[in-house]
């Protein structure tokens, strides 16, 4: 498991690097995200919470004194390597906020953006790293008929319980093995090919999710369409298209709770579509089961 992190960090300024190589591995092993900005500590989520590095590579959760700091040369050397020495060839992922990596990873950019949506200057740094949990969403295969909105607030592990459904599905784990086409708009659900996604799942790298989705109903024939963090209205209409021609959809989204996915418009559009038959609501306490809400219910409010 701390492969991942350290994987993670090959791609980070040199200076910062020597330093994080030998923070403790079980900090390693339960790391979700590296933090950088410039002139301020370097930090890591680690199980949802805030830990400072500090210059002797241990951590703590109070700022210390030697604290680890990222310099404005840290964090340009850290996009260049990010970047594979070419901003210009990852223009288009920036000028949404984000890097992709070919570990499964994805950097998180903020800086200064013109009115073009350039990137003029980068100010801090956010790698979340990529992990595959084998067997983490083995109790969400009975709930995949008709659909699953697999819902839960940042960093409690929807894309990583995606992941390993899709995994599931596609190798025999159910009742058989199901084919299923895969949206990977941002490379993060397959780490570039990296990871395993099972042996009857067919991979549609492109920016547009709707545009993907229609690509794989028309091509591909799945029984599951997956993908991550839904989000437009052009999505919503490929959902519904899922729907229409007898489709499974797997997808995520930003909820916290199950009052909130009855109040995000994204969210409630399609539980009212009937393109999914369940929700499954993540938390963020590590290892918690997820809490399976049935559609019907929760448009009645039994759940709320």
């Amino acid at each position: 498991m701390p492969a991942e992190f350290d994987n993670a960090i090959l791609q980070i300024a040199d200076n910062l690097k020597r330093t994080l190589t030998f923070i403790p591995q079980k900090v390693k092993q339960k790391c979700e995200e590296i933090r950088l900005r410039a002139g301020l500590p370097v930090c890591l989520t680690v199980g949802g919470k805030v830990l400072f590095v500090c210059r002797n590579s241990t951590v703590c959760d109070v700022l210390p004194q030697n604290a680890l700091t990222a310099t404005n040369d840290d964090i340009q050397q850290t996009l260049s390597l990010l970047c594979n020495r070419s901003v210009y060839l990852h223009e288009n992922e920036i000028r949404q906020g984000f890097i992709s990596l070919p570990n499964g990873c994805r950097a998180g950019v903020c800086g200064v953006f013109n009115a073009d949506g350039m990137l003029v200057s980068v100010i801090s740094i956010n790698i979340r790293i990529a992990r595959q949990i084998f067997d983490c969403a083995r109790n969400l295969l009975p709930y995949t008929s008709g659909g699953l909105l697999i819902a839960g607030p940042p960093a409690s592990g929807k894309t990583t319980m995606l992941r390993d459904l899709i995994r599931l599905l596609s190798s025999g784990y159910g009742d058989c093995y199901y084919r299923v086409a895969v949206i990977d708009s941002r490379g993060e659900i397959s780490g570039g090919g990296a990871l395993d996604l099972g042996v009857n799942t067919d991979i549609l790298y492109t920016p547009s999710k709707a545009i993907g989705t229609d690509i794989a109903l028309r091509t591909m024939y799945p029984d599951f369409i997956a993908f991550d963090e839904i989000g437009t209205a052009a999505e919503l209409n490929s959902v519904r298209n899922c729907f229409n021609a007898g489709v499974g959809i797997i997808t995520t989204a930003h909820c916290r709770d199950v009052a909130d996915i009855m109040r995000r418009d994204v969210t409630r559009a399609i539980v009212e579509s009937g393109a999914v038959a369940n929700v499954a609501l993540l938390s963020q306490n590590i290892g918690a089961m997820p809490q399976v809400l049935n559609i019907k219910e929760l448009i009645t409010g039994a759940f709320i």
